[in-house]
Order: structure tokens, then C-alpha cells, then sequence
């Protein structure tokens, strides 16, 4: 298949495709490629059968306690689990910052600036509104050098 139409089906397409590839290799790439493809060839009762069977035991793996990390997951569990008892910690310290520096009652005070209500009002142009003129006086007109078609145009 030729790709290099550019028509908007053709990007739609090939942006079709790149969220395909995005979405398995987050999935486990070409092998679950081949898993999907391996399914295909099963028989409809083959597929009612299978399909349930893989999905528990995948939830058995995801809900046991001894799981089966390499040392970049591991890394990656350990930083997030550092992450998420550093916050708790801080979160259950008492704020003596806070407490020190708090004024018994909340003081509101007006800061100069703003706009001053005697401000005079600006008028501004009045806006064309186009309407129908007749081509023979506008030609006459414009060899005469008046301006009839916009007789209330100040400008």
C-alpha cells in the first residue's frame, strides 16, 4: 500500500497506526501482537474458553505478593514508595511555621490603584453598516469627487 498520498485519510491512517504501536508497546509490543494473532486462529469456543483462563491467571500474578520485577522496576517501586512516605510524613508533622507567623484575626486593607470612577467615557466610531447602492450614482459620484455613499461619514 503506497503511504505517500498525503491525502487527510492517509495522515488520519498513519496517526491511526502510531496509536496502535503506542498502545502495544505498552502491552508488551510484538508479543502480545502475536498473542491477539494467536487468539484469531482460535475457534469461537476455543476463545470463550482461553480468554477467561489467561485473565485469571494474570489477576493471580497482579494480586499475589511475590511479583516478577527486573532491578529498573524494583528502582522504580522503591523511589515511589520513598515518594509517598516522605509526603505522609510531612503531612502529619505540626506546622510550626504557620503557627508562629498567624495574626489572631485576618486584616483586609484597600491598595491604591484600580480605576477611578470619574473616568471620562471614550465614544467611538460609529460602524458602517453596508447597504445597497446604486452603481451608476457611485461611478457619477466618484468622477465628481463627492462622496455620496457615505453622506454620514464624518471623516
Amino acid at each position: 500500500m503506497n503511504w505517500s498520498n498525503g491525502g487527510d485519510f492517509t495522515k488520519n491512517l498513519l496517526s491511526l497506526q502510531m496509536q496502535l504501536q503506542t498502545l502495544l508497546e505498552g502491552v508488551g509490543g510484538e508479543e502480545t501482537a502475536g498473542l491477539l494473532d494467536g487468539l484469531a486462529k482460535l475457534s469461537e469456543t476455543e476463545r470463550s474458553i482461553l480468554i477467561p483462563l489467561v485473565t485469571r491467571v494474570i489477576n493471580k500474578v497482579v494480586m499475589g505478593e511475590h511479583r516478577l520485577m527486573s532491578e529498573k522496576d524494583k528502582e522504580l517501586k522503591e523511589f515511589e514508595d520513598s515518594l509517598f512516605e516522605g509526603v505522609l510524613a510531612a503531612l502529619q508533622e505540626p506546622d510550626t511555621k504557620k503557627a508562629s507567623t498567624k495574626e489572631k484575626s485576618p486584616r483586609l486593607a484597600v491598595v491604591p490603584g484600580g480605576k477611578s470612577p470619574k473616568q471620562p467615557l471614550q465614544l467611538k466610531k460609529p460602524v458602517r453598516i453596508p447597504t445597497l447602492i446604486d452603481l451608476t450614482k457611485a461611478r457619477e459620484s466618484r468622477r465628481n469627487g463627492r462622496s455620496e455613499l457615505y453622506p454620514n461619514d464624518l471623516a
